[in-house]
């Protein structure tokens, strides 16, 4: 009686140790709740004793951990495979052992041990063989993923690779960075007291039955042979269920235990491993990722974003991406770019360093700049938002004392350095690379503009536009010269719209601040964010010319514009604009009339119609149709330049 009574110690024993070296594996992303896991392991086990071939138990042991993981399924799904693969090497392994070592000893237990040696031996081959193939063709692998999910609607695509990455990243962690010394010392005591069960319940089998042919090595074989309790005769049944049954109620009654007086249940400590909150964020993630394209990039990205969560992503008119994060309790604004752009994001980095002391301006954090990669964090204030967000929720009267004030501290900080006359060489590869170079692109690399450019007008939302061949004269090198020709040059922002100007609605926030470099350098209204370097002509004119962009070209609202019909001529979409934007603008010309003569002012307007050129190559590449909205607010700001060259 003793015998099978520590037996079944041993069991419990082994099957606790299980559960820690589970927890194991979750701990790379979150604290596991012992209580939950043994409470899974319990009844998938006692499943798998009486649907063996199914392996249901497998199935309801992901489904129950994977309530309580904050990580969900696909996490319980990567932790119960990497579980099942350790097992079937380890049991593989043994097999090997007796096979090698024991020969003589099976022979006498009958060909039965033997023949389930085998067959494991194989099995375990074919799997390590499987697994090898994986890894070697892991590229193909991803595109079939991604390929086979594309055939479903977008939810069950979602699904599908959202699942699935989140199993191969998680399991990935949890070979790098899983706790060995403890997964071996787990591993050794798991064993060792099945071991040490097994022999106990040999030995109970012949104190009971005097049957001898129930060795140890048949117990194993048996267990593990996929059919276990419909593999022994009937005689022993009784005892056979005791033996594995008992175990596995006691555990699934210490589990209910160890949830009511566990701390550890209510689970708060967790990384996510996919880390943007939103579903359209994630699912725009995976395609690439699945693409398997630019894998450097993704690389990077992946580590640059490991333990933090993804609010928002703010990223629009450029290549380098902006995003809102929570990183260790604090939120802050990440800014990243690779090649080219990463080398530009770097050049940013130094502007912002180097006139932090000029105009308010956030401080650096963070900074990572490699070879092909460059990103940087922000301090985010709690009532920060942008200039956009904040016209129109506050009085009038607060937005534009907030814009002015920002116009007279840059002119004032800004402008007034490193002056100097325009360039000619400057002025002239201005024309060339940032009107020409885009005008062909815009003619030339989008069908829906190029059927467009066939008619002299198009009616947009009903209003009748003329097509870009109407501005050709606008556009001839000497015009263009001209007016620009008597442009001054300073130290500039380069992209000062108005969302890269950042308001705060609590001033209080700058006394909260931890850095004491802000509460020095930030007003306590705004900041600038974002500087672009990249722009040849390095006239402040540029920088007022981006402002209209925003208030005159309505580009925020463009922005908010998710679908376009094309029909012949008529081009149609919902575009919201208010009312508030509007007086905003017209205080804004009144400011810019108030400052400069009628020929910058004109400079002005035109280096607009640059920035919009500048813009569609970019639009074009992310969406060919959508940056057909563009194109018509290119058209717009173009009849509207136009009018004030010829009208006055």
């Amino acid at each position: 009686m003793f015998l099978i009574f520590f037996s079944i110690i041993f069991m419990i024993i082994g099957h606790l140790y299980k559960v820690r070296r589970w927890g194991l594996y979750i701990s790379i992303y979150e604290t596991p709740n012992y209580g939950n896991l043994l409470n899974a392991l319990s009844v998938g086990h006692i499943l798998n004793i009486f649907f063996p071939l199914t392996r249901l138990g497998d199935i309801v042991r992901i489904l129950i951990s994977g309530r309580k993981l904050k990580n969900g399924y696909p996490f319980s799904i990567a932790t119960v495979i990497a579980d099942l693969y350790i097992d079937l090497l380890t049991v593989g392994l043994f097999f090997i052992i007796f096979t090698l070592y024991a020969n003589n000893y099976i022979k006498d237990g009958g060909g039965y041990i033997n023949n389930i040696a085998s067959y494991y031996i194989v099995f375990m081959c074919i799997v390590i063989f499987i697994t090898m193939l994986i890894v070697i063709n892991r590229k193909w692998v991803k595109k079939y993923i991604s390929i086979f999910s594309t055939i479903f609607n977008e939810n069950i695509e979602f699904g599908l690779l959202y699942t699935s990455y989140l199993s191969i990243a998680s399991i990935k962690d949890i070979i790098l960075n899983i706790n060995r010394i403890k997964f071996f010392i787990y591993s050794i005591i798991i064993w060792g007291s099945y071991i040490l069960s097994y022999i106990l319940f040999s030995k109970s089998i012949y104190e009971f039955y005097n049957d001898e042919s129930y060795s140890v090595l048949k117990i194993f074989s048996i267990l593990f042979s996929g059919l276990s309790v419909y593999q022994v005769d009937n005689n022993i049944l009784y005892l056979w269920l005791v033996f594995l049954l008992s175990p596995l109620l006691i555990c699934f009654v210490i589990s209910y235990s160890y949830n009511k007086y566990s701390k550890n249940s209510k689970n708060f400590n967790y990384k996510i491993i996919l880390p943007q909150l939103s579903k359209t964020d994630k699912l725009a993630f995976l395609r690439i990722y699945y693409a398997e394209e630019n894998r450097e990039h993704i690389k990077n990205y992946i580590k640059m974003n490991k333990n933090v969560v993804i609010i928002e992503d703010f990223s629009a008119g450029s290549n380098a991406s902006t995003i809102l994060i929570i990183k260790n309790d604090q939120m802050y604004f990440r800014k990243y770019a690779f090649d080219d752009d990463g080398v530009k994001l770097a050049e940013q980095v130094d502007w912002i360093e180097h006139h932090g002391s000029d105009i308010p301006l956030p401080l650096i954090l963070n900074k990572r700049i490699g070879g092909s990669f460059c990103s940087y964090d922000m301090y985010s204030y709690a009532s920060a938002v942008g200039l956009f967000k904040y016209i129109h929720t506050m009085p009038i009267a607060n937005s534009w004392s907030i814009l002015e004030s920002a116009l007279n501290d840059i002119s004032f900080g800004l402008y007034s350095k490193n002056n100097r006359k325009a360039d000619d060489y400057k002025i002239k590869e201005y024309i060339f690379n940032k009107i020409y170079k885009n005008l062909e692109i815009i003619k030339n690399k989008n069908k829906y503009i190029m059927n467009l450019e066939k008619f002299e007008e198009v009616r947009v939302n009903g209003k009748q536009l003329k097509t870009l061949r109407f501005y050709e004269d606008m556009f001839e090198f000497s015009h263009l010269y001209n007016i620009f020709k008597d442009d001054w040059y300073s130290d500039i922002h380069g992209d000062l719209t108005i969302e890269n100007i950042v308001c705060l609605s609590n001033p209080y926030d700058i006394d909260k601040c931890e850095y004491e470099f802000m509460k020095s350098v930030i007003p306590d209204n705004y900041y600038f964010i974002d500087p672009n370097t990249g722009n040849l002509h390095d006239s402040p004119f540029l920088d007022y010319a981006k402002l209209l962009q925003s208030l005159h070209g309505n580009y925020e609202f463009l922005m908010m514009v998710n679908n376009v019909s094309i029909d012949e001529d008529n081009v149609n979409y919902l575009l919201l604009k208010t009312e508030i934007y509007g007086k905003i603008y017209k205080k804004y010309r009144d400011y810019l009339l108030r400052r400069f003569d009628k020929k910058e002012i004109l400079s002005i307007y035109y280096h607009e119609v640059v920035h919009w050129l500048r813009l569609m190559p970019y639009k074009i590449r992310k969406d060919e149709k959508l940056s057909v909205v563009f194109y018509t607010g290119l058209l717009q700001v173009l009849a509207d330049v136009w009018r004030l060259e010829n009208n006055g």
